[in-house]
């Protein structure tokens, strides 16, 4: 039998080759899209080193990795921006097992203090096998909505309320921007609208550029919505073969009294569903209670609790972190301490 490691580094075509060629015969979703992978890794502040790889044998691809490494002062970490990167994928136990034992040599010959892994939550996978692993398991709870059915129905009354009365409002009216009418102009409302509603500009320019190319992709796009011809609010929504994330949202603060998100979400649910969708993850803040190493804060439960409202269910979103450094886990272990029994809870 034929091992091959190709590291992103050392070979970057044939890295990108082997990847999509795994991810297309395993249909793996949004998040492991080429374009996503650069996109994480714009948004890093303290990037040191892209270790990614691909496993082979004989010439096939077994396995995918994900193996962005920062810097935070000393401490090195396989970690995204202090956060979650999006766990290996692998083919079947054996390749599992290999490239977990690569990854440990990767940590320690770069003095990695700790590894911070996420299993997709759409992957259907039914146990946090990182613990296999030596990861401690930091799960959280996600909450996705199955598109399969009548979507209004499911609702919290006040959400399917709010959306009938948009959409029988004739000053309003829902728009999408997708790849067959990608429009530069419109996309740009959108990143205005984002610095607007925060106050500030809060990520590069790369990463809505990064975005607008997903449109034109076609593995992604927003819903806007027009007050008088006007565009006040969009949502943006992340999507490949039957799977679908919910992005982000941004809106004029100017009209932020109005249940502007309600028929947003409930229209780019529909366009999802008609275009084969089967589930949307919509993503964090939506777990309903601080656990260890995901503190909400008041603003950030109240949106979860509005995302429930759209009819779905809760799901393990299985995480772990694995530590080679007792200085990192002290350090951990000290603001789970400081941050859990202050969290501001509803």
């Amino acid at each position: 039998m034929s091992i091959k490691i190709i590291f992103k580094e050392e070979n970057e075509k044939l890295f990108w080759e082997k990847w999509n060629e795994y991810t297309a015969s395993q249909k793996s979703g949004p998040l492991y899209l080429k374009i996503n992978l650069e996109y994480n890794l714009s948004y890093f502040k303290n990037f040191y080193r892209d270790k990614s790889f691909v496993y082979l044998e004989n010439n096939q691809p077994l396995a995918c990795v994900f193996l962005p490494l920062e810097k935070n002062g000393d401490e090195t970490a396989i970690s995204h921006s202090g956060g979650y990167v999006d766990a290996p994928l692998a083919l079947n136990n054996s390749a599992q097992k290999k490239v977990f034992s690569i990854i440990d040599e990767i940590a320690e010959e770069n003095r990695v203090a700790k590894i911070k892994f996420s299993i997709d939550v759409l992957a259907g996978v039914k146990h946090n096998y990182l613990i296999k692993y030596n990861f401690l398991d930091t799960s959280i709870l996600n909450y996705l909505i199955d598109l399969s059915g009548d979507l209004l129905k499911p609702m919290r009354r006040g959400h399917r309320s709010d959306v009938k009365d948009m959409l029988k409002n004739p000053e309003f009216n829902v728009f999408f921007l997708d790849k067959k009418n990608v429009s530069v102009k419109a996309f740009l409302e959108y990143a205005e609208l984002h610095h607007k509603c925060s106050g500030r500009i809060t990520r590069p320019k790369i990463t809505f550029d990064l975005q607008l190319e997903k449109i034109r992709q076609g593995v992604a796009m927003l819903s806007g919505l027009k007050y008088k011809n006007k565009s006040i609010a969009f949502c943006y929504f992340e999507y490949y073969g039957d799977q679908a994330i919910y992005g982000s949202a941004a809106d004029d603060p100017d009209y932020d009294k109005l249940p502007l998100y309600h028929v947003l979400i409930y229209s780019g649910m529909e366009y999802l569903k008609q275009r084969g969708a089967r589930l949307i993850d919509t993503g964090q803040p939506s777990c309903p209670a601080p656990q260890f190493d995901y503190y909400p804060d008041k603003k950030q439960l109240n949106i979860a609790l509005f995302k429930r409202g759209f009819g779905g269910y809760f799901k393990q979103n299985f995480r772990g972190i694995k530590y080679f450094s007792k200085e990192a886990w002290k350090e951990d272990l000290k603001v789970f301490g400081e941050q859990y029994d202050f969290n501001v809870k509803l």
